[in-house]
């Protein structure tokens, strides 16, 4: 089984699989309703081939993962979230739309009820989780993800995107591990200094990246240009993936930092610093965790 995915752009990506397993429940009722481009979704079927390759799972039930059948595609988030930590972000997101099927879903009795009791088991595993994180320190926890993070970024572990790419990469990173968890349960007070200690660090890393200081302004296309590497479609169509919720309108840097098949937004400036560059990000991004 070719693994080139996890093997190459995402091997050290550790939101990957929570990333995967939201889409997965977000698709139960109906997997057509973010419609990727072709290219997407090809990327899409490699990479659920390796996941499902890598977890030894059946190979009946590849075709669950993207059909219309309710009960494989819950079967299969289920599998995957006893092999993997999905995570409090994604396990609080997959609870809150199994209990909002449960409620209206034209599914049988049988299925909604269903519904209900995965709900409730990813709702409990969100509540441990929590707890935690609470009993550990919010500030501890999120200093020490952050610091694995941006170590990697220091190592040269996500050159293969380009520099914005990075960027975000790193911040996805956060958002869906222990740091974004913390900047979600944390009162203002410590969101506003996780908020300032992210800042710094982010733009810091990425003005050196180009080499300048972090309030010089550059012409975006060298914010957004891929290095050339091997493997660069699959760096390029990894990004694609991972911002393919992104839109043009509402986030619009992220989406132009990310679909680089597709034309830059209207909101994408194009003659931006890093700190601009990363202030925008954490906008889109994390606004909405709160």
């Amino acid at each position: 089984m070719n693994t080139r995915l996890l093997e190459g752009p995402g091997r050290w990506l550790e939101s990957l699989h929570a990333r995967f397993m939201v889409d997965l429940v977000l698709g139960i009722e109906n997997p057509r309703q973010h419609t990727l481009a072709p290219q997407q979704q090809q990327f899409r079927e490699r990479l659920m081939n390796e996941i499902v390759a890598q977890t030894h799972l059946r190979p009946w039930s590849v075709a669950g993962l993207f059909s219309d059948n309710p009960v494989m595609r819950l079967g299969l988030a289920e599998k995957l979230a006893s092999q993997f930590d999905p995570g409090h972000l994604a396990l609080a997101r997959m609870s809150r739309y199994l209990q909002l099927l449960q409620t209206r879903s034209h599914g049988s009795p049988e299925l909604r009820q269903q519904y209900g009791l995965v709900s409730e088991q990813f709702s409990q595993r969100a509540e441990y989780k929590q707890r935690a994180l609470t009993q550990r320190g919010l500030m501890v926890e999120s200093g020490q993800h952050s610091d694995e993070v941006f170590t990697r970024w220091h190592a040269g572990q996500y050159d293969g995107w380009s520099l914005a790419g990075r960027c975000f990469i790193v911040l996805e990173e956060l958002r869906w591990g222990a740091f974004g968890d913390a900047w979600r349960l944390a009162n203002a007070g410590v969101r506003g200094l996780l908020r300032d200690s992210l800042r710094k660090m982010t733009s810091q890393y990425l003005a050196e990246g180009i080499g300048a200081a972090t309030e010089t302004r550059h012409f975006y296309h060298q914010w957004l240009a891929s290095p050339t590497s091997p493997g660069l479609m699959d760096y390029k169509e990894m990004l694609a993936w991972l911002g393919s919720r992104c839109d043009a309108v509402r986030q619009p840097v992220c989406w132009s930092v990310t679909q680089t098949w597709q034309p830059v937004a209207l909101g994408m400036p194009r003659l931006c610093s890093a700190a601009r560059l990363v202030d925008a990000m954490i906008e889109e991004l994390f606004v909405d965790e709160v």
